[in-house]
């Protein structure tokens, strides 16, 4: 009955107010860079968002907020998230430049509006990469932008 639910809620336009009581985390994986320079980046993304507050919770978490300033403010429900950087432990890496896992958490807010808000983030977290040790936990490799002036990638 509860996966029937679930349907019937997304189906519907009041999929939007129903609390379908489901964890939404999405994970990147970042390797080969100092924990320095991935909160500096997290903390440079957040900056770059306008409407968007974030807070310090500890040394490897944030919060953060978005509030949308499009449309009506009534129907604007802001977005709630917790940032987690976590170290994974490797045989090969040490932990100054090891592998990291960034957790991004939704608390409360709109599930659509939390990915896109995420994807910003993760945008400009992975363009700050020039190696391909980058890549979302998902599986997708997400590859360096080819450079203009690259006669190898050429278009055909």
């Amino acid at each position: 009955i509860a996966n029937l639910t679930e349907k019937l809620a997304k189906k519907s336009w009041f999929g939007n107010f129903i609390n379908l009581e489901k964890e939404e985390q999405i994970f990147v994986v970042i390797r080969d860079k100092p924990l320095s320079s991935i909160k500096a980046d997290i903390v440079h993304a957040f900056l770059s968002i306008p409407s968007l507050s974030h807070s310090v919770v500890s040394q490897m978490s944030f919060r953060a907020e978005y509030k949308s300033t499009a449309g009506p403010t009534v129907f604007q429900k802001p977005v709630k998230f917790q940032v987690d950087i976590t170290y994974t432990e490797s045989t090969a890496a040490t932990k100054e430049n090891g592998i990291y896992s960034v957790t991004f958490t939704l608390l409360s807010g709109p599930s659509r509006r939390f990915k896109r808000v995420v994807e910003t983030i993760q945008a400009q977290l992975l363009s700050t990469h020039d190696q391909p040790g980058v890549q979302q936990l998902s599986g997708e490799y997400k590859s360096p932008r080819p450079k203009p002036h690259d006669p190898s990638h050429a278009c055909l």
